[in-house]
C-alpha cells in the first residue's frame, strides 16, 4: 500500500523530522525548516532525518506505524521528499 504525501514547497519551507529511539521506536514532528534543532530533538534518540514532506496526521501515523513495524526503514523513506512540491508515494 501506498500513501500520497505533499512534498515541502519553496514558499513553507516545513519538514518532518523523524527520530530513532533508543528503545527501537520512532517520533516524528513536523516544523519549520528554520527550527530544526542542530542539536538532539529527542533525548534518547539514536539518529535523526530531515524529510522534505508534510504529511497530515493521518498520514504521519500511517508513516510513524511503518517504521515502528519495520516495513520502512529511515533510509527508505529518505528517498522521499522535495523543496519543490509535488507529492510523494511513500510505501507502507
Amino acid at each position: 500500500m501506498t500513501i500520497t504525501v505533499k512534498n515541502t514547497t519553496p514558499d513553507t519551507t516545513r519538514v518532518t523530522l523523524f527520530g530513532e529511539l533508543r528503545n527501537g521506536s520512532f517520533d516524528a514532528r513536523i516544523m519549520a525548516e528554520t527550527d530544526v534543532p542542530y542539536t538532539r530533538c529527542w533525548d534518547d534518540q539514536i539518529e535523526q532525518r530531515i524529510i522534505y514532506i508534510q504529511p497530515d496526521p493521518d498520514q504521519l501515523k500511517a508513516i510513524l506505524v511503518a517504521l515502528n513495524e519495520r516495513r520502512l526503514s529511515l533510509e527508505q523513506l529518505q528517498e522521499f521528499g522535495s523543496v519543490s512540491g509535488g507529492t510523494s508515494e511513500i510505501p507502507i
